[in-house]
């Protein structure tokens, strides 16, 4: 199946899953997390760019006074506002995760019981599922600001540099979004980080296409907003269980030193009666 497919796929499913009975309910405190973080996070991208705008203002001895060139302070606030803006909504899903990781184990053990049948036994402590999730988050947040760092080096190169780079940089933060809502079910699985990061490689543009879907679901206003990071963390598990099962089916029984213990399953579906003996 491609990767469009897989993505579609697993937020078609999500969404099920999201407005089933009860399922709402159970997230109730993630979701008034992330309606209170959204504004924290806008005011702080805009006081942020006034902040450094008053600051060169000082060093350079303008006061505020700029004659009949007051618009360029605007704009100079605004180019700020929008390049703290991107870096805020690239983060934004990886901030969103973390109200998350306390019902990650639930929310998965839901997904699994539904897709699969089963449910893994993982008794994680909190600190360990945290402990993982900052490790993916600074991942995440070094590779963010190292491609930004490499697209203003290639942009020196006029035209062709900036096109290679982002037709480079796009992709890879994409995929570098996509894992941390991917890698909570591979570590119920038994996967180590590099094990994760390995399967999740293999898939590159799945994983990438996935948080692009999950992207554009934040720029619905409101609904996008509050709801869209609770599609990528259903929609991840989802995914993850995809992936991990096309893995398991295409691994060489002879490579297998390097592969993980399979998951203990506990069986959830309802015991049938013995047959009546007539």
């Amino acid at each position: 199946m491609s990767g469009i497919k897989l993505a579609l796929s697993a937020y078609s499913q999500a969404h099920k899953f999201i407005w089933s009975e009860g399922f709402l309910k159970m997230l109730t405190v993630p979701l008034l997390l992330t309606v209170a973080y959204f504004p924290i996070m806008i005011g702080a991208c805009y006081f942020s760019s006034a902040f450094v705008v008053e600051l060169f203002e000082g060093y350079l001895g303008l006061d505020g006074d700029y004659g009949g060139w007051a618009w360029l302070e605007w704009l100079v606030e605004l180019i700020l506002f929008l390049g703290v803006g991107v870096l805020g909504i690239i983060t934004y899903r990886t901030v969103v995760l973390f109200f998350y990781s306390l019902y990650l184990d639930k929310i998965a053990e839901k997904v699994e019981a539904s897709v699969i049948g089963q449910v893994i036994e993982c008794n994680h402590p909190a600190t360990q599922i945290l402990g993982r999730m900052v490790v993916v988050a600074i991942i995440t947040i070094v590779g963010t600001v190292t491609m930004l760092l490499i697209e203003m080096g290639a942009n020196l190169i006029p035209v062709i540099g900036g096109l290679v780079a982002l037709a480079l940089i796009i992709p890879c933060e994409m995929f570098l979004t996509g894992i941390g809502f991917i890698d909570p079910y591979f570590d119920r699985a038994g996967y180590s980080g590099m094990q994760s990061f390995r399967v999740m490689r293999k898939r590159f543009f799945t994983v990438g296409i996935f948080s692009a879907f999950g992207g554009l679901i934040l720029l619905i206003p409101l609904f996008g907003w509050f709801l869209g990071p609770t599609y990528s963390v259903v929609g991840g598990i989802i995914l993850a269980l995809q992936i991990d099962a096309e893995y398991q089916d295409k691994t060489d029984p002879e490579k297998l030193e390097n592969k993980p213990p399979p998951p203990k399953l506990q069986n959830k579906t309802p015991e049938q009666p013995p047959p009546k003996i007539t």
